[in-house]
């Protein structure tokens, strides 16, 4: 055994070739190792499996609101520029601007109300 184990007691049992099929699935399916996914299991009594899925997909999403803002804090630059060059803006690219800032915030809200119901159920999943 090698010195620099943290666990250092070995368990041994007996399972006959379909429950360790169904072991091994379980396992893979929480992502796990078999020694991991027994230790969890035998110690903590249940595992939570949760998909991210659609967590990823808000990701995604806050990505691109990213970059919209990116894109806005552009324009603002550009008006910003123009100003300080000939002392003037023009209504477009005031309306522009207001027109972007709307829809950002629009696309803000909607994907913050997403988040926070999947953040809600996943919770009440691991609550049952």
């Amino acid at each position: 055994m090698p010195k620099n184990r943290k666990r250092k007691v070995h368990l041994n049992f007996y399972v006959n070739p379909d429950e360790e099929f169904i072991i091994r699935e379980k396992a893979a399916s929480c992502h796990k190792n078999l020694s991991d996914y027994l230790r969890m299991i035998s110690i903590k009594g249940e595992i939570y499996e949760v998909n991210f899925h659609e967590l990823d997909e808000f990701s995604k999403q806050l990505s691109q609101l990213r970059f919209e803002f990116n894109r806005i804090g552009n324009n603002i630059n550009q008006v910003a520029k123009k100003v300080n060059l000939i002392d003037e803006v023009d209504q477009e690219d005031v309306e522009v601007l207001q027109d972007e800032m709307s829809d950002i915030q629009k696309n803000y809200r909607i994907l913050s109300r997403k988040v926070l119901k999947e953040v809600q159920t996943l919770i009440r999943e691991l609550e049952e």
